[in-house]
């Protein structure tokens, strides 16, 4: 599991509710299925579909891989559809019937293949990054494989693109470093989720973009944990009045005045006025 997944990781695991397999030290085990509390729902899904389905709602909330222990092999034969679609939309990263089965619920095997091929783009990326990157940087990149993005020093972590979740979580673990994202603009990739275009725009500042390549974020150290909060409480704020304008202010005191609710100031200028009747 920490060969094939990233720290911090969110893995939903066919547990049966016990608590031993969803136990992974830094990363972050789920039961599945679950029920809306995150218990193990105490049940299996009826059919394929339903199997489907309920992993599809485990990744819409965050799930980023899916575990298929030794003892729920049977799965890939009882749930022929599961099985299936999770060939056709989900890579195995890790295949050892006698432990488990690891998928990739971010990336499928035809958009990995399609990035591996693509030799002049990754080449046009590795150097973008080498002229702007600092040599220890941290980089998430979204839409693409990052195994070729890595050296020495910078550390790259593949992120899929219909998870701002799992984004904003890796930004607010990463607040104290500063990090870069490398987001996908090829040609043909799906257009980006405005829940990852919020993410971006409260916890970053776009650096380089290169037209039918990718866009460059650097997030600064320190600021993604405070963007954040802000974009995520901007909703809640209560709104500030506009300032008054002068003659709005000698209206708004005028009126003060009729109703005797003047300020300090005002029984002076009252007086004023009566002197000089």
């Amino acid at each position: 599991m920490e060969d094939a997944t990233p720290a911090e990781a969110v893995v939903a695991v066919v547990s049966k509710g016990d608590p031993r397999l969803i136990d992974f030290g830094e990363r972050s085990g789920r039961h599945f299925p679950a029920d809306a509390d995150g218990r193990y729902a105490g049940y299996y899904p009826r059919t394929s579909e339903e199997a489907i389905a309920r992993l599809e709602a485990a990744r819409a909330e965050g799930a980023e891989y899916f575990c298929l222990p030794a003892t729920a092999l049977w799965w890939l034969e009882h749930y022929a559809g599961l099985a299936a679609w999770l060939g056709v939309h989900c890579r195995a990263l890790a295949e050892q019937r006698d432990t488990c089965i690891l998928y990739d619920l971010l990336r499928s095997p035809a958009a990995i293949g399609a990035a591996g091929d693509d030799d002049a783009a990754n080449g046009q990326l590795r150097s973008l990054l080498d002229a702007i990157l600092p040599e220890e940087a941290l980089l998430f990149a979204i839409g693409i494989d990052g195994a070729g993005l890595a050296t020495a020093g910078r550390t790259v972590a593949p992120l899929g693109r219909g998870n701002p979740r799992g984004l904003e979580r890796r930004l607010e673990a990463a607040a104290g470093r500063g990090a870069f994202v490398l987001l996908s603009k090829r040609r043909g990739d799906p257009p980006s989720e405005p829940g990852l275009e919020r993410v971006l725009a409260s916890a970053a500042k776009l650096v380089a973009s290169r037209e039918g390549l990718c866009d460059l974020y650097e997030v600064p150290a320190g600021k993604a944990n405070r963007g954040l909060r802000i974009s995520r409480s901007e909703d809640q704020r209560p709104k500030t009045p506009a300032y008054l304008d002068s003659e709005g202010a000698d209206e708004l005191s005028r009126r003060l005045e009729r109703l005797g609710l003047a300020g300090d100031d005002a029984p002076s200028r009252a007086a004023g006025r009566r002197v000089r009747d």
